[in-house]
């Protein structure tokens, strides 16, 4: 008999912190799942790791550990779920936890909600040594629920959490291969939720079941620090949109907004500088994610920012980022504790001189 879970892990480069994942997976309450694991390529020794945990795993559980050349994860994801036999997947980072009551409390979700094509729920924030910061993820909006197909139609706007807070069916996971964001590294779940959403009603569970592991020195921050990453970030979204024929919806999407104005910020000319300010203005002041508070708050601050020289932008962009993030309370914590007074990579030495 199928398991009611799967849980799907895409993992490149983990061995620090996957015995931590695994082992989260093992400690569930709820017995009903089954675990798949692609390692995608790593050159560290994530397969000797992942090679050894699942030789001590000592449970009935069904459990599939695959190697494949390097791909990305969406790559990654389509191979393991190929392999998957449960109703729903559950999608975990290779550095994340879930917490033990996770997968009972996703039962009582899809038990009482059949319909629901995905469920999401937050994430606790947790520095590199696995230490929760205080924060959790989605950290200053409400997770979206319920029928979002005519709201994601009109402005392609909804609010997820990472990758480990997404649970999709397995019916609506398959309706979305292959996947649009295969050419990219990551962020398959931007795709995947977007997609989900599009395909089916959404259940939100509001409390935290897993920690989300954040990097204070890590690829995010690295890629919205510079005009050639935030090209790659929006290179994605407008991959993702197109492929949904949301092109004209998306320049509703305050999300979406703010990084194209960054990018131009950057990188761009006066012209299409303007372009992008009012493009940001415009959603967010019809964003009915944000109260109005928010938006004189978000208004004053790109304003600001609109007028602002280049390298003044680039310092005021990587605080957003890192008060956005959580990754300032980490540093913080970090110094605090004696630690090296690390700094987020910034902006500012590829905006400087331009």
């Amino acid at each position: 008999m199928s398991p009611t879970f799967s849980v799907l892990i895409a993992a490149y480069n983990q061995a620090r912190y996957i015995v931590e994942t695994l082992d989260s997976v093992a400690a569930q309450s709820c017995a009903d799942w089954e675990l798949v694991v692609v390692d995608d390529g790593s050159t560290d020794d994530t397969r000797l790791v992942v090679t050894a945990w699942t030789e001590r795993f000592a449970r009935p559980n069904r459990v599939v550990f695959v190697s494949t050349a390097n791909g990305g994860q969406s790559a990654a994801l389509e191979h393991g779920f190929a392999l998957c036999e449960g109703r729903y997947v559950v999608l975990l980072d290779s550095d994340d936890r879930l917490l033990p009551s996770k997968l009972a409390e996703v039962l009582r979700a899809v038990t009482a909600d059949p319909e629901a094509g995905m469920i999401v729920h937050p994430l606790y924030v947790m520095d590199e040594d696995g230490r929760r910061t205080g924060d959790v993820r989605p950290m200053r909006a409400k997770l979206s629920e319920g029928d979002l197909r005519e709201q994601v139609k009109a402005t392609t706007r909804h609010v997820a959490p990472a990758t480990s807070g997404v649970i999709i069916r397995a019916d609506v996971f398959r309706g979305l291969l292959p996947m649009a964001t295969r050419p990219f590294r990551d962020a398959a779940d931007a795709y995947l939720t977007m997609g989900a959403s599009l395909a089916a009603p959404v259940r939100a569970i509001q409390e935290p079941l897993g920690e989300y592991r954040m990097h204070a020195e890590g690829n995010y921050l690295k890629r919205f620090a510079t005009a050639e990453g935030l090209r790659y970030t929006v290179e994605l979204e407008q991959t993702i949109v197109r492929h949904f024929g949301l092109e004209r919806a998306a320049e509703m999407n305050t999300y979406f907004a703010r990084n194209a104005f960054a990018l131009e910020k950057l990188a761009g000319t006066p012209a299409s500088r303007l372009r992008a300010y009012r493009r940001l203005m415009r959603s967010t002041l019809a964003d009915p994610s944000f109260r109005a508070r928010d938006r004189v708050l978000l208004v004053g601050f790109w304003t600001t920012c609109m007028a602002a020289p280049r390298p003044a932008f680039a310092r005021l962009w990587e605080a957003f980022q890192r008060k956005h993030t959580g990754i300032d309370r980490i540093l913080r914590a970090r110094q605090s504790s004696g630690g090296a007074p690390a700094r987020a990579p910034g902006p500012a030495a590829a905006a400087s001189g331009s």
